[in-house]
């Protein structure tokens, strides 16, 4: 009997994938190589694919900007206790839940709304404040959900370029808001780990709102607890003064629940409630939101996940730094590096030895996006990471 885990999508309809030898990884390989990065359906089957090779036993999985250690015991015994609630539908526990949000933001339980990860929360966005004629901004690169669903919706996308420090250009993107719906601002940002301080934030949505006074500025702060530069602090000031703005945060990162689907958004309750619109009336579970809730205020939890990211992060970019190679900031529980080759096919190599790395942006095709796992996952990423560097660096002497 064959599993839907036996295929893989692509552009060209359905490929049957052998995932269960490395005959049928080099074969999936030869596949991937030969398609051009792609957005829409292509794209989507490409990091399909991506993620099934990651899950190959053995692999460093340091892919997805996924936190490597998990949500810790506490935790995951909290679950446990809640298994006997988990033939009911959450309804009290949500409202707790958004209480403890609340009070650790000193916001009302009003200005908070919870989603499916905060990826549903971001969806509900783009159906709420963009249109045929209001079109998203979404820089490029950028975590690009927001972006593929307005194209899925029909809905005009503007993509400024980042700089040449890998920063959202602010000035390219007040210029692209002027009449857009919606603008997506990740903080720090996806994938170039790069973030804008507390000052440029406020001045950039002032522009907004003085040149675009009708457009919602959406601020991604996914990789907020990860963020080292001293200029930078939460937008959620902003968001509870402007009806303009909503700041989106997830259990997904420092959290460590990415496959348990919780996030919030933080805003004016009328700018929530347009977003609420589009949410699924139950989009949450008795058992995410009971192991969120143990989570949440753990500030000495949160501490030590912060701390061991930060020494297996400067790990693995010291290895590239001293090799020569540019990381220009790692504000995030990952960096890009220009590994200046094909980051496609860096990325085939490292997988070959047992190391799954980001996908390639096609805006940035030599730049490599390197998640943080544990300091024993990175020290044995970074063998491979030289040999893959070495080798290719012979192979072009060669020719």
């Amino acid at each position: 009997m064959t599993s839907r885990r036996s295929f893989v999508a692509t552009g060209a309809g359905l490929l049957t994938a052998p995932l269960i030898n490395w005959r049928g990884h080099e074969a999936l390989f030869a596949q991937q190589s030969q398609q051009p990065a792609q957005g829409g359906a292509a794209g989507q089957a490409d990091r399909r694919a991506d993620r099934l090779l990651a899950e190959r036993p053995g692999m460093i999985r340091i892919d997805s900007n996924e936190n490597p250690n998990g949500p810790g015991k506490h935790v995951f015994d909290t679950i446990v206790s809640h298994l006997s609630s988990s033939n009911r539908y959450p309804v009290k526990i949500e409202d707790d839940l958004v209480a403890i949000i609340a009070k650790q933001h000193g916001v009302a339980p009003a200005n908070v709304q919870l989603g499916c990860g905060s990826g549903e929360l971001l969806r509900a966005a783009v159906q709420a404040f963009t249109s045929p004629t209001k079109a998203l901004v979404s820089p490029e690169p950028t975590f690009e959900s927001p972006a593929n669903f307005a194209k899925f919706v029909g809905h005009p996308i503007v993509s400024p370029k980042v700089d040449s420090k890998l920063k959202l250009d602010l000035n390219a993107m007040t210029d692209a808001a002027r009449g857009a719906g919606l603008v997506y601002f990740c903080n720090a940002n996806n994938p170039t780990a790069t973030v804008h301080g507390k000052s440029d934030v406020a001045m950039y949505v002032e522009q907004v709102n003085r040149a675009s006074p009708e457009t919602t500025i959406l601020i991604d702060e996914a990789y907020h607890e990860y963020v080292e530069d001293p200029s930078y602090a939460s937008a959620i000031p902003l968001a509870m003064a402007n009806p303009r703005v909503v700041v989106t945060r997830t259990f997904s990162k420092v959290f460590g629940m990415a496959g348990l689907r919780l996030g919030y958004a933080i805003g004016q309750p009328d700018t929530l409630k347009r977003m609420s619109n589009w949410l699924l009336g139950s989009n949450t579970n008795q058992l995410v939101l009971a192991a969120a809730a143990a989570t949440v205020g753990d500030k000495a939890h949160i501490a030590d996940e912060v701390r061991k990211n930060k020494e297996a992060r400067a790990f693995a970019r010291k290895f590239f730094e001293t090799a020569g190679y540019t990381v220009h900031a790692a504000d995030a529980n990952f960096f890009m590096v220009d590994v200046r080759r094909d980051a496609k096919a860096f990325k085939l190599e490292c997988v070959k030895h047992n190391v799954a790395i980001g996908r390639q942006f096609p805006a940035l095709p030599n730049y490599a996006r390197i998640s943080v796992g544990t300091m024993a996952e990175m020290q044995k990423a970074v063998p491979a990471f030289r040999t893959v560097l070495a080798s290719n660096a012979s192979t072009s002497q060669q020719r």
